[in-house]
């Protein structure tokens, strides 16, 4: 073999080191504190995390007039630390007699510290009555 057909110390190895461009540092240490605080911020969420029952509390947004009846739309919200599952939300009008008529809608999924919307059909004027609003129940998800 001839000198020039040898294999160098650098070819043997591969391409000769070259040093890390100062921008690749910055932008792996920029991800690193990212990943970081991430982790950190889950551990925090999951340590002080509240285990307190669903509170719901469902207030009326509005009354819309339809066709056959009319539609009393509500806003439900989870002020507890857990969530809830098939909420039942039931609405009641109610006369000097008492109860006059009452429906019932039920939301899926109803997560901590979130809120929901839906509605109730009734055939009565809600607006010339008394309207309560109750959440009934739930169960865990």
């Amino acid at each position: 073999m001839t000198p020039a057909a040898r294999p160098t110390e650098e070819s043997r190895r591969g391409k000769a080191r070259r040093p890390v461009p100062v921008a690749e540092w910055i932008v792996a240490a920029l991800g690193a504190v990212l990943v970081a605080g991430t982790i950190g911020y889950l551990v925090w969420l999951a340590a002080s995390r509240d285990e307190t029952p669903p509170d719901v509390h469902v207030v009326a947004d509005g009354v819309i007039a339809l066709r056959d009846g009319w539609l009393v739309k509500f806003r439900a919200a989870n002020a507890g630390g857990q969530a809830a599952a098939e909420v039942l939300v039931e609405g009641e009008l109610a006369g000097e007699g008492g109860p006059l008529e009452t429906s019932e809608a039920t939301i899926d999924y109803l997560p901590p510290g979130s809120e929901r919307e839906g509605g109730l059909f009734f055939g009565r004027d809600p607006r010339r009555h008394e309207l309560r609003l109750r959440a009934k129940g739930y169960v865990n998800p």
